[in-house]
């Protein structure tokens, strides 16, 4: 915890909603700072020194964050963030789309990565196909009856931000490339737990989002496969990424610059680059056993059922009482200065399916102790005595 100024300045807060967004460390606020008095020009187009300063920070940014996907940097673009990425690629991927024709998701899915794809099959009368999620161990269910010639688009999630199943989408993923169909992975949840080889995974596209792996808002590193990449156009136009505009057309640049119009968020490229560095030098082994832990002790409280997650899992556990709604409980733990986040996770699909209104997510960070989770359970036990029907 020392790393992080947050915590110097509320220096009783546990914070378990990492999932939703991770604090920063020190290093990264300093390359901020660094960024903005040594380094800040618009990129790309400047003339001048701060100009060529920031173009060099920017690429050295994207070198980075390729590796940290295990991507070649000519593959990884620089978008604003996960929802933005996923409804640009379902409003621009290049299919000649027919009435009938099948996207498959899972039930699991952020809903990032079902509202993009829910209008797109309101447009041309396409068929959503949905994933089971095993309800018994939280593992992703049956896939291969879902796929047919008439599948498009296979769009999953690498690990669910509800339960934190990490789920073992790569021959899902590469059996629908065998049949044609474009393949995207939401890694938003997995890239601070789940070491990623794009290349090998079988994806035309993944995202992930700097904040969820101590970054800053506003960088979702997309990696594009060749073929797509090759045939994808630019998801948004405007300044930077032409060669030549007429008044009726225009011509625009080869590579991955292409998708990036506009001025980008350059210190939360450069922010990501550095959180990413910073987290490939931490030991979050910890983080696992801390998971396992909390996970036996609220199994050991009959009045919490904790949700499945399958065998490998980000350090994020969802449980939920039948004595007590999930807001209530968030609210008694944040009187008591423990950070949890209540409700359906921006999953209502995946809640649905299981039957169940609201969840509570703890979700751990490096910065996490077993005081925490010592702490954490006391609370809950807390308030189980005091309001507790029996």
């Amino acid at each position: 915890m020392s790393q992080f100024a947050i915590f110097r300045h509320y220096p009783d807060l546990i914070y378990l909603d990492s999932a939703a967004t991770c604090h920063v460390p020190d290093v990264v606020l300093e390359a901020v700072q660094h960024y903005y008095q040594q380094l800040h020009g618009n990129v790309h187009r400047g003339s001048h020194r701060l100009g060529r300063l920031a173009t060099q920070a920017l690429e050295q940014a994207r070198e980075q964050l390729a590796i940290f996907m295990g991507a070649p940097a000519a593959q990884v673009t620089l978008q604003a963030s996960t929802t933005a990425a996923l409804n640009q690629l379902a409003d621009h991927l290049p299919v000649t789309w027919q009435a009938g024709d099948e996207i498959v998701l899972s039930w699991a899915e952020h809903h990032a990565n079902i509202l993009p794809w829910q209008r797109l099959a309101q447009r041309y009368q396409l068929q959503l196909k949905y994933i089971e999620i095993d309800p018994v161990t939280g593992a992703l269910g049956a896939w291969e009856h879902l796929l047919s010639e008439r599948t498009k688009v296979v769009s999953v999630s690498l690990a669910s931000n509800v339960t934190g199943a990490v789920f073992a989408v790569q021959p899902l993923l590469q059996r629908a490339q065998q049949l044609g169909a474009w393949t995207i992975v939401d890694a938003a949840q997995a890239a601070a737990h789940v070491p990623l080889r794009v290349t090998e995974l079988g994806c035309d596209a993944l995202v992930l989002s700097a904040h969820k792996a101590y970054g800053m808002t506003g960088c979702a590193p997309l990696y594009l496969s060749e073929r797509l990449l090759a045939q994808l156009p630019p998801m948004v136009v405007g300044g930077g990424i032409v060669e030549q505009v007429s008044p009726l057309s225009a011509s625009f640049i080869d590579g991955v610059q292409r998708f990036e119009a506009g001025s980008p968020n350059t210190v939360a490229i450069v922010a990501a680059a550095t959180a990413v560095q910073w987290l490939t030098t931490q030991d979050f082994t910890q983080l696992q056993q801390l998971r396992s832990l909390l996970v036996h002790e609220l199994q050991q409280r009959p009045w919490l059922t904790v949700l499945p997650s399958g065998e490998n899992a980000t350090p994020t556990v969802a449980f939920y009482s039948t004595e007590f709604h999930a807001q209530d409980i968030a609210i008694w733990l944040d009187q008591h200065d423990i950070a949890v986040r209540a409700g359906h996770h921006c999953a209502q699909l995946f809640l649905q399916h299981w039957q169940l209104p609201a969840v509570v997510r703890v979700s751990l960070g490096i910065y996490n102790t077993e005081a925490h989770i010592q702490r954490l359970l006391q609370t809950l036990d807390a308030g189980w005595a005091l309001f507790s029907s029996d």
